[in-house]
């Protein structure tokens, strides 16, 4: 196996990129169980509208890290795989990747889209941006269409990332979770 510190290649992703990403991963995982709960029949009105106000307004924080870590991508490229990774396999990882990112973007568009032309507000937001988008009933019921189906396939990618890291980590021990970890 090459040395990937003698051609110049990090073992590690960069410090940047790892605080990004393990905060985006605490977004994301307290987002989605507050974003299936808060729908639920049942449930009492101080609960639901706080897992409301939660879930709408953290969508726009979690854009915001994922234009970051493209930031940080950019300027720091990710370590390369080790060797050991099969070629098919190195490729499906990447996808994964771009494919995370570009349903985190579409999850915290829809919903902010779904929010607005709903005519509901946005705490955190409103008085940064005002509202963007009018009332449309239309178009927010098009937007959470959007947003439920990207939503069931982040969970899926999720638990195929996560999955994979727990292979690489804890079974093969070959150094791709030792990329990502730890955070800082």
């Amino acid at each position: 196996m090459v040395n990937p510190v003698a051609t110049g290649h990090p073992l590690r992703y960069s410090r940047s990129a790892r605080l990004l990403h393990w905060l985006t991963v605490v977004l994301v995982l307290t987002t989605i169980p507050a974003g299936l709960v808060m729908v639920q029949e049942g449930l009492s009105r101080p609960l639901q509208d706080t897992l409301f106000l939660y879930h709408k307004n953290i969508g726009p924080i979690i854009l915001i890290l994922v234009v970051l870590r493209l930031a940080v991508r950019l300027i720091t490229p990710p370590p390369p795989l080790p060797e050991s990774v099969p070629a098919p396999q190195a490729r499906i990882a990447r996808a994964v990747h771009w494919l995370l990112y570009a349903l985190l973007v579409t999850l915290a568009i829809s919903g902010t889209v779904r929010v607005q032309a709903g005519g509901f507000p946005m705490e955190l937001w409103d008085p940064l941006l005002g509202g963007m988008i009018g009332k449309d009933e239309a178009l927010a019921k098009s937007a959470s269409g959007v947003h439920d189906r990207a939503k069931t396939v982040l969970i899926l990618l999720i638990a195929v990332h996560v999955g994979a890291a727990a292979l690489h980590g804890l079974v093969k021990r070959d150094g791709v979770f030792r990329r990502m970890w730890p955070p800082v």
